[in-house]
């Protein structure tokens, strides 16, 4: 089926709209070809039901928001968990009561959806959320984080968060915050210009030119924040392009 949708897509190519053209309308046909990304997650333990449907990073500091919703039949205290077993207990907890008291929650199919505010540091891996109603048992929900092996380097993505950027309105940057892993026998560098970001619509934005290198060594890891500048307000991330291989982060910015 996708493929068929694509066909007619490429017939219609004009070779005029030169290099740019071309990537947009590549970028959009291995969005169509990427498969689903692990959100939403869900758990249960018999009598209460959770869905996590994203993970943004917080605006004003450390943090991260999970936009979740679960059985209106409970209260129940939500923990984040690191990688490192380090505990991060959500905001307004005990999260639930019977008077559905917070204005920002929805209410659909017996279910409430809202989201939860973790004080969580910057550098945190996040691995599993648990779930503690208070009339029932806890049950846990793992995940784990996008990841994609590409030349001998493996790229891991832990979210994003937007800035404006104070030049020209209604346009911002999108700080993505990766991890590569180099796999090759020698060092490898990489900057911002290495990464570009795919929206809703296909547009593609490169990261920004001029930024330092990275020099990671053979078998070694870091960590970093790619800026990618003059964003309009209205895209959305659907996708980061990395060595021509698409990662989906659209649950996870």
């Amino acid at each position: 089926m996708k493929l068929a949708l694509m066909l007619p897509i490429m017939r219609g190519f004009d070779s005029e709209l030169g290099l740019m053209g071309a990537g947009i309308l590549f970028a959009f046909m291995i969005l169509l070809l990427q498969p689903a990304l692990a959100f939403p997650l869900h758990g249960s333990n018999g009598e209460v039901n959770t869905t996590i449907y994203g993970i943004m990073k917080y605006e004003y500091g450390d943090g991260l928001y999970v936009d979740i919703s679960a059985s209106d039949t409970d209260v129940y205290e939500a923990e984040m968990i690191d990688k490192d077993n380090n505990t991060y207990s959500g905001n307004n907890a005990p999260y639930r009561d019977t008077f559905h008291g917070f204005p920002t929650e929805t209410a659909y199919d017996g279910s409430i959806r809202d989201m939860i505010l973790f004080d969580v540091p910057k550098d945190a891996i996040i691995s599993r959320l648990r779930i503690v109603p208070s009339y029932s048992k806890p049950f846990y929900i793992n995940w784990t984080s996008p990841e994609i092996v590409v030349q001998n380097a493996t790229l891991e993505f832990y979210g994003a968060d937007y800035e404006p950027n104070g030049i020209r309105w209604r346009q911002g940057n999108w700080n993505l915050d990766v991890n590569i892993t180099n796999s090759r026998n020698q060092t490898s560098g990489y900057n911002a210009s290495d990464f570009a970001l795919v929206d809703q619509f296909g547009w593609v934005y490169p990261g920004e030119k001029g930024d330092a290198l990275r020099k990671i060594p053979s078998g070694e890891s870091m960590r970093f924040i790619v800026k990618v500048p003059f964003v309009s307000e209205i895209s959305r991330p659907k996708a980061i392009l990395f060595k021509g291989v698409n990662m989906d982060i659209s649950a996870w910015a």
